[in-house]
């Protein structure tokens, strides 16, 4: 009996957004590496998991074979797009160019820059803290909230007074 091989999605293998830029990438790869790393976690488990991580960056950290596997992604979602059984009704809010993340619609009054990426799309700062600090505290340090440090560092001062 002969099985089928079905390729990892990449950008799931590392959990992050296809719309990831290098540097996030890269973070998250070096994160993910050292805790499935052979000299940490000797498991079985642990050992397909990290060839899967460096298949998946070899893939993604290269401009033109990110290209490539990108493009290859949009026929794939293309196809299934006209095939009638996998159609399904999405709210708006969890397509790629809808309004918010996956977190939903943001809750409370609006305070500071408003995000464009991520689960919290379409929420402020001032909101996220309210509803997910620790959130906010990893958006201040990773390389994705680089721009917005100041801004969230003075937000946090504001909410510990």
């Amino acid at each position: 009996m002969e099985r089928s091989y079905r390729r990892p999605n990449w950008y799931q293998v590392l959990q992050v957004d296809p719309a990831a830029d290098a540097d996030i990438i890269s973070t998250v790869y070096r994160r993910l590496a050292l805790r499935y790393h052979p000299d940490r976690d000797p498991s079985q488990a642990a050992q397909m998991r990290m060839r899967e991580l460096n298949q998946a960056y070899a893939v993604l950290k290269d401009p033109e074979q990110r290209e490539r596997y990108d493009a290859e992604l949009a026929v794939k979602r293309d196809r299934r797009a006209t095939d009638r059984y996998v159609r399904r009704s999405v709210p708006a809010h969890m397509t790629e160019g809808g309004a918010f993340g996956d977190a939903g619609p943001p809750v409370g009054r609006p305070s500071g820059t408003v995000l464009d990426f991520g689960r919290y799309r379409g929420w402020s700062l001032g909101q996220i803290l309210t509803h997910d600090p620790d959130f906010l505290e990893w958006l201040e340090r990773s390389p994705a909230g680089r721009h917005l440090r100041e801004e969230i560092a003075g937000i946090r001062r504001s909410a510990q007074r």
